[in-house]
């Protein structure tokens, strides 16, 4: 196992990244703590989900105060979200480890496969605010999306913005918002969730992950814009394919 402290330049890499194109860390801080770090399964979820708490907590509270979070939709997802993250946590504990990383290899590889073919760009078009009964029919998807996050601790954002976007037709800063509001909410939920069931988190590695992860939330928007976002897709992209495909092949 890697020294603990790694885990501070980890954060700071991963949540520039992530903050930078606009997604939840779940998805890379996986494979960090189940193959750098070495962490049993349930120890990994449970510390990937606290991390997230911290990071989306922050990206929370900052969108809360500039009034884009559209606060009832984030309660009607959360609401949806908890039968996924009770089935995804009870699947977590009955999965062993190498499928899990199978599963979290194919769900990396099918993230970078929405990346590419997801048209949705950073413009003002549609609406700030919508009426839930517009969003309820939604509701089994929600669910849906929320498994894997019960279960791999892997965000629901790479999967909530093109609903947000093109069947709920929010504007893109309003979609982000609430997105982010909803993750902050599930991992809360989610993290609850493993810790009732027995979970213990690795706390030597969140003193360390949570600095470098609010450090990191604040670089991510400056890389934003500085560098062209097709290209910041791009890398992002050919790093998850990277991670997808080792996380399967680690599986045999």
């Amino acid at each position: 196992m890697l020294a603990e402290w790694l885990s501070l330049p980890a954060g700071i890499l991963i949540a520039s990244v992530v903050s930078a194109v606009g997604i939840g860390g779940g998805i890379l801080w996986m494979p960090f703590l189940l193959l750098l770090m070495k962490l049993n399964k349930e120890t990994a979820i449970l510390t990937s989900l606290l991390i997230q708490v911290a990071g989306m907590g922050s990206a929370s509270i900052a969108f809360w105060w500039r009034r884009q979070v559209e606060i009832p939709l984030v309660l009607f997802l959360l609401l949806a979200a908890v039968p996924g993250l009770v089935a995804g946590a009870v699947l977590a504990v009955m999965l062993s480890m190498e499928n899990l990383q199978i599963v979290l290899g194919t769900l990396t590889l099918a993230t970078a496969f929405l990346f590419v073919s997801s048209g949705q760009g950073y413009t003002d078009t549609g609406v700030e605010r919508i009426e839930l009964k517009t969003a309820m029919p939604y509701g089994w998807a929600v669910t849906g999306i929320a498994v894997a996050s019960g279960m791999l601790s892997v965000s629901m954002g790479e999967w909530l913005i093109p609903l947000l976007r093109g069947k709920l037709s929010l504007k893109m800063n309003v979609a982000v918002a609430t997105s982010i509001a909803a993750i902050f909410g599930t991992c809360v939920v989610a993290a609850s969730i493993h810790l009732a069931m027995g979970a213990q988190a690795d706390l030597s590695i969140l003193m360390w992950a949570v600095p470098g992860v609010l450090l990191g939330g604040q670089i991510g928007p400056r890389i934003n814009e500085k560098i062209n976002d097709r290209k910041l897709k791009e890398v992002f992209v050919f790093a998850l394919t990277l991670v997808g495909i080792h996380m399967l092949y680690n599986a045999y």
